[in-house]
């Protein structure tokens, strides 16, 4: 289930939280798992047909505007930049446009017409229908908004696969952190020329737990590719201003929406890592390539080494189709396995501890989750996941009997003979009871 929505399929590689850049840097200097704990995450990001953008971390802005990258200079060193990460990534040189620098408030104007543009009123609509099913948006809370909102605040950079488009926002010419965020985006010109990064297939429908695991290759990548470049061409006192970056302000937006963008670049560099070796200063990108080749299935492949190593494949789940079976009136609104990844930020986002979310989102086997809707605005959910062990099902079961109690709308969750739990949200004691019957409970 994407609890995204749309604009993340505008994009590619989102990051919009400069804390991720001091989580980056004290991982590269040895810092390990980004969580301080088990790693798990969040929920997808993932480009669409129209023009994908790879986004880098970004402070507040401050000093003086420049808005593009056109004198000798800038381009020398954005070029010079160029050459050290091909060495570095060791791929052969992208065809791209000359690059630009925009402001924070040009990117905005950029954004609301990408918005306009490729996430049209229905498309936003089906996608706080679903995201209020599961709870994670209040009905006054607009999924559109709220990321206008962060993406406008943190945006530092993106690369347009479509007109191979290279854009660097800051406020603050041709700094430390705009250099760093030139070696992150054209990682992913590199990526885009070397493996065709549309292959990946992020944005495909009903995919969203895989598309985020592929999107956690992309960004771990170029996230370390950044790392190696900082290390090796920036001096001390460049990498001592990236660390005192400011964190920018995310008030008033939900917590599972800051920390879904932070997944595929925290958790996806730690995995990384782990196909490139420790050293952050000469990584080993050859079993990365071959990634890109045969590509990650699930989140649990980025979080759980081992799963990732022997390559353990995702059970398939099934649901029937939760509008028919509630009958006229009813609409299909979404259908997609929700993972591993975003199963441990939702328990977070209702209070479960943090360290009891991430073991109750282990032991995942496969999920998916429905969401129909009623046409005098019922909402119905269904969610069916397997586990690895009755261990693990009861488990997740005892962290959402916590969830339960802050929901403001009729819930239940249960394990079923099967082994399978059956999660249920719904507008009405009589749409659960229904919903319940239809999913098997």
């Amino acid at each position: 289930m994407s609890t995204g929505g749309r604009p993340g399929a505008i994009l590619v590689g989102l990051l919009a939280l400069a804390v991720v850049v001091v989580l980056a840097f004290n991982m590269g200097r040895g810092g390990g798992d980004p969580s301080g704990g088990d790693p798990t995450g969040s929920a997808q990001v993932t480009p669409s047909e129209s023009g994908a953008v790879g986004v880098t971390a970004s402070p507040h802005p401050s000093g003086p505007a420049e808005s593009a990258a056109t004198d000798e200079e800038a381009l020398a060193v954005l070029m010079e930049v160029e050459a050290q990460v091909e060495a570095i990534r060791g791929l052969p040189p992208a065809e791209i446009g000359a690059p630009e620098l925009i402001t924070r408030d040009e990117l905005r104007e950029e954004l609301q017409a990408i918005f306009d543009e490729e996430y049209p009123p229905e498309e936003r609509d089906r996608d706080n229908r679903s995201l209020r099913a599961f709870g994670l948006l209040t009905p006054d809370e607009d999924v559109a908004e709220l990321q206008l909102q962060l993406l406008g605040d943190g945006v530092l950079g993106f690369y347009d696969d479509i007109e191979r488009r290279m854009v660097v926002v800051t406020d603050s010419g041709l700094d430390a952190v705009a250099k760093l965020t030139y070696a992150h985006e054209y990682t992913h010109a590199l990526q885009d020329a070397a493996f065709g990064l549309a292959t990946l297939e992020t944005d495909a429908v009903g995919e969203d737990d895989r598309g985020l695991a592929r999107t956690a290759l992309i960004e771990g990548d170029a996230n370390t590719t950044m790392l190696a470049w900082a290390f090796g061409h920036l001096t001390q006192a460049e990498i001592l201003e990236l660390q005192d970056m400011p964190i920018p302000d995310t008030s008033g937006v939900p917590f599972w929406m800051v920390a879904q963008l932070e997944f595929p670049y925290t958790f996806g560099q730690a995995w990384v890592a782990h196909l490139v070796g420790q050293d952050m200063a000469a990584p080993d990108f050859a079993e990365v390539n071959a990634a890109f080749a045969d590509p990650p299935s699930s989140t649990e492949q980025i979080i759980e080494l081992d799963a990732w190593d022997a390559r353990e494949e995702p059970i398939p789940v099934e649901l029937p189709d939760l509008a028919d079976a509630l009958g006229e009136g009813w609409e299909a609104v979404d259908s997609s396995p929700v993972g591993q990844a975003t199963i441990a930020i939702i328990l977070e986002f209702f209070e479960v501890p943090v360290v009891d979310a991430r073991e109750a989102a282990r032991g995942w086997g496969g999920d998916r989750a429905t969401v129909a809707s009623g046409a005098a605005g019922e909402f119905a959910l269904a969610w069916r996941l397997a586990w690895d062990s009755p261990a693990d099902a009861g488990q997740f079961v005892d962290a959402y009997q916590a969830v339960l109690a802050g929901l403001a709308f009729e819930a239940s969750v249960r394990e079923l003979p099967d082994g399978q739990v059956l999660v249920v949200h719904a507008s009405s004691g009589a749409v659960h009871d229904a919903t319940v019957a239809a999913a098997g409970g």
